[in-house]
């Protein structure tokens, strides 16, 4: 917090307001204990600024071969691929990718659906997996692609940017952060859990991920930067680690993940793809 000693040895307000902004600057640069070291300027910059613009966490550039192991990644660039030279993807009254476009994304092997893999659900259309909506969802409403009339293509940039993988990796990355809804797949109370500077959970993961961990750990981290987002259940660890980790994270290839037990928590640890894409900002 600000150090607001001996501000009553100030006669003169506007020496005060002076001092108040010296002191406001000293706590905003210094580094801060239930932020992970970072100051409340940094947290503000991976909150506002990432991936676009100036914070701790840096994007670095990666190789074809490297950016393979991005698995959304690779199926939006599967549906962009189809979109190439000013062709339409065909959607279903709903808005929905088509059967046989779904099959087909499923079929590629980046992401599976626990419960179809297990035989308890079918692949019948887009939304019997989450995993294969919500590439449709990030592409259609990103600055790559455009519905109109039932159909969905690409825009000039997505067509300019189509071979460009570090591109449509950032955007997706920015798509997801900030404009898409982190509870549209689950039915917890809150809708702010996670979806709150997501950023400072790669920067955690950066930072304690080389070592395999219980998703909690995380959780704990997550809610001391952020108490006014937990209540006093574990709902909010729950949410925060389905959304985050088991969903998110995963879908875009940052962590490896084992559920020991059904009921209990995942543990977790960063791939090498993760440490490949983000640095740490040098001083």
């Amino acid at each position: 917090m600000i150090n607001l000693d001996n501000l009553e040895n100030f006669d003169n307000l506007n020496d005060l307001n002076k001092e108040l902004q010296r002191r406001a600057n000293i706590y905003n640069e210094n580094g801060v204990d239930y932020f992970e070291g970072l100051s409340p300027t940094e947290m503000q910059q991976l909150h506002y600024h990432f991936p676009t613009g100036e914070s701790p966490l840096v994007i670095n550039k990666l190789s074809e071969e490297q950016l393979k192991d991005c698995p959304l990644l690779m199926q939006l660039r599967f549906l962009i691929d189809k979109m190439k030279g000013g062709k339409e993807l065909k959607l279903t009254k709903t808005g929905a990718l088509p059967t046989k476009l779904v099959k087909e994304i499923y079929d590629l092997g980046y992401l599976k659906n626990e419960m179809i893999e297990k035989g308890i659900g079918k692949l019948y259309k887009e939304d019997d997996a989450q995993e294969i909506s919500i590439t449709r969802i990030l592409l259609q409403i990103s600055n790559l692609a455009k519905k109109k009339n039932g159909t969905l293509s690409l825009t000039k940039k997505g067509e300019k940017y189509a071979a460009d993988g570090n591109v449509i990796l950032k955007e997706i990355l920015t798509v997801l952060f900030t404009k898409f809804n982190w509870a549209y797949y689950d039915g917890y109370e809150s809708e702010t859990i996670g979806q709150i500077n997501p950023a400072f959970s790669l920067f955690l993961l950066k930072k304690y991920g080389v070592d395999k961990r219980s998703v909690n750990f995380y959780a704990e981290k997550y809610f001391n930067a952020f108490p006014q987002l937990k209540s006093e259940d574990n709902v909010d660890f729950r949410c925060y680690a389905t959304r985050t980790f088991d969903r998110y994270f995963y879908f875009m290839g940052f962590i490896k993940k084992e559920k020991k037990d059904f009921l209990g928590p995942i543990e977790l640890e960063k791939t090498k793809f993760f440490d490949q894409l983000f640095s740490e900002k040098s001083l």
